[in-house]
C-alpha cells in the first residue's frame, strides 16, 4: 500500500476554505486504500485542533497520529526530558507545550529558547532573544516559512523572526520543521516509508520530500516560489491534479 504525505496550508485549505476539488480527490485516494499523512508546518493549531479543522472541512475522520506538525516533532524529542524554557510564541503554542508538561521559565532562567510566530512581534523581546543567545543559549524554532497562505493573500510567518536573529547573529537556528532534518527524521524512526509528497512550497515541502526519497508533486494553489521549481519532480496546478497519478501508480 501506497503512502502519501500532503501539505495542509496552500495546498489542502487557504485558511478555512477548501482549494477546488479537494474533497473528492481525498476520497478517490482514500477509495483506493492509500494512506495519508496530514503533514504541515502550522504551529498556532493544536495537533487537535488541525484534526478538527479537517474533519470539518473535509467530512471524514482523521486519525491524530496521521497530522505531523512541529509540535509533534517537539513532543517526540524532548517529552519526558527537563528541560528549563523559554517560549516566544501566542499563548497557544505556550498553552500546549504546558499539556505535555514542559517546564517554561524566564529568559534569564531558561536553557532552551525556542521561537515562534506572534500575531504582532515584540521588538525588545527579540533583542533580549538574541542578547541570551550571544550568552551561550541553545535555540530552536518551530518553522522557518516566511509567509504563509490564507483566503486573503500572504502573511508573515515564523521564519520572518528567524531571520532577523540568523541575520544578526550570523548562525543558522536549527528547524523543527519540514526543511529540517529532525522533520524527515520522525517518519525515518517511525518506520513511515512515505512514496509521495504534495504541497506547494519548494523549501518546505519538495526539501521534506527529497529528504525521504519520495516522488514530490509542486503544485501552485498555494504561495510564490523563489527556489528553483524545477527540484520537484512534478508541476501541477492543485492537488486534485495529482490524484489520477498516484491513484494510477500506487
Amino acid at each position: 500500500m501506497s503512502i502519501i504525505a500532503t501539505d495542509l496550508d496552500g495546498t489542502i485549505f487557504k485558511g478555512d476554505t477548501l482549494i477546488d476539488d479537494v474533497k473528492e480527490g481525498l476520497e478517490k485516494i482514500l477509495d483506493s486504500g492509500i494512506d495519508i499523512y496530514y503533514t504541515t508546518n502550522n504551529s498556532s493549531q493544536s495537533p487537535n485542533e488541525i484534526k478538527s479543522k479537517l474533519e470539518n472541512l473535509l467530512k471524514v475522520n482523521i486519525d491524530i497520529s496521521k497530522i505531523i506538525s512541529p509540535l509533534v516533532i517537539f513532543q517526540n524529542l524532548y517529552q519526558g526530558i527537563q528541560k528549563k524554557l523559554y517560549i516566544y510564541g501566542s499563548d497557544n503554542l505556550k498553552k500546549y507545550i504546558k499539556k505535555i508538561n514542559m517546564h517554561i521559565t524566564s529568559l534569564e532562567n531558561s536553557e532552551l529558547i525556542l521561537i515562534g510566530r506572534k500575531e504582532e512581534n515584540n521588538n525588545s523581546e527579540i533583542n533580549q532573544v538574541i542578547k541570551n543567545v550571544e550568552l551561550g543559549k541553545n535555540i530552536l524554532c518551530l518553522n522557518k516559512d516566511l509567509t504563509f497562505p490564507t483566503e486573503y493573500g500572504e502573511e508573515p510567518g515564523n521564519g520572518a523572526i528567524v531571520k532577523i536573529i540568523e541575520d544578526k547573529l550570523s548562525i543558522n537556528i536549527p528547524t523543527l520543521g519540514k526543511s529540517g532534518k529532525l522533520y524527515s527524521s520522525y517518519f525515518t524512526q517511525k518506520k513511515i516509508n512515505i512514496d509521495f509528497v504534495i504541497g506547494d512550497r519548494v523549501d518546505t515541502d519538495i526539501i521534506f520530500g527529497k529528504n525521504l526519497n519520495a516522488k514530490t508533486f509542486l503544485v501552485s494553489s498555494g504561495i510564490k516560489n523563489y527556489l528553483d521549481v524545477n527540484i520537484a519532480d512534478m508541476q501541477l496546478n492543485k492537488f486534485s491534479d495529482v490524484v489520477p497519478f498516484i491513484t494510477k501508480n500506487s
